[in-house]
């Protein structure tokens, strides 16, 4: 199936909330309290918050789409948008969620040369992430896209701080 990404827009807001909610679940809900995820989806999901990053200025949303199915998307974050600041040589990547029946269909690869381009449009030659020290899914499959770990940080779940690792990749 044809892979499609587009840069997204304030009315794409109502797609981004929905697959950020269900991507979201998918890969957490069976590791973490029912009042923590909804908590968590309640507050980042919202129509008004997902257009307030959107309209963010140094902020970008892409959807990667299966045929014309919306199926994961990416948050990449510069500057001052940084959940931390990295540098000005640092290009986030913030979120980066696949949903779980299109799972394999190299959508996330997709996504992270999308986050690659990007960073080399915007002069920057550094990708970084946080991912859940207990997520080795998502570990694997960057440290097999060549990101290496850097450090820690705690990431709020709900009310669950929770040990994020920080993984890098020079481009």
């Amino acid at each position: 199936m044809e892979i499609k990404i587009k840069r997204a827009e304030k009315n794409d807001a109502q797609t981004i909330a929905d697959l950020g909610k269900q991507t979201f679940f998918e890969t957490f809900a069976d590791t973490n309290s029912a009042e923590d995820m909804e908590k968590y989806l309640s507050e980042n999901f919202n129509i008004p918050q997902v257009e307030s990053e959107i309209s963010a200025k140094n902020s970008v949303f892409f959807i990667a789409f299966c045929g014309d199915f919306p199926a994961a998307y990416a948050k990449l974050n510069v500057h001052d948008a940084q959940t931390e600041r990295q540098g000005e040589d640092s290009l986030e990547i913030q979120r980066l969620y696949v949903l779980k029946a299109h799972k394999g269909k190299h959508l996330g690869s997709a996504l992270i040369q999308e986050a690659e381009e990007e960073a080399r449009k915007q002069g920057l030659s550094r990708l970084w992430l946080g991912v859940w020290e207990h997520n080795e899914n998502a570990k694997k499959f960057y440290a097999h896209l060549g990101f290496s770990k850097f450090g820690a940080h705690t990431f709020v779940l709900g009310t669950d701080a929770q040990t994020d690792f920080l993984l890098q990749k020079r481009i």
